[in-house]
């Protein structure tokens, strides 16, 4: 198939005449990988507070908490990190003009 120019103003194309923009595609894998962080950080917080539960009296504490609040604040400064390592590893610059590219890392 010939490429042909599409005109801006114009309807008359077909979607696979357009060249996919490599921005949407970096900013497509960038939400996936951040809703899958997110996803796994909602399973660890809603698995703790349902697998580690039971009466109060006796609960073990570490460093004066109960286990499951001690388990939250580890799951939560884990979570801290991973969002520090996707937005260090993950997140590329990009312009956001109409011809903009994608920044390489330095």
């Amino acid at each position: 198939m010939e490429k042909r120019t599409i005109d801006p103003m114009s309807r008359d194309y077909d979607f696979s005449e357009i060249e996919p923009d490599p921005r949407f595609v970096q900013t497509g894998k960038e939400f996936w990988i951040t809703l899958g962080v997110y996803g796994v950080y909602m399973v660890l917080m809603i698995g703790n507070l349902f697998l580690v539960n039971g009466d109060p009296a006796e609960y073990t504490y570490i460093m004066g908490f109960p286990l499951w609040i001690f388990l939250q604040i580890c799951i939560l400064v884990g979570m801290v990190v991973s969002v520090l390592l996707v937005t260090s590893f993950v997140y590329q610059d990009m312009d956001i003009t109409p011809h903009g590219q994608i920044r390489p890392r330095k």
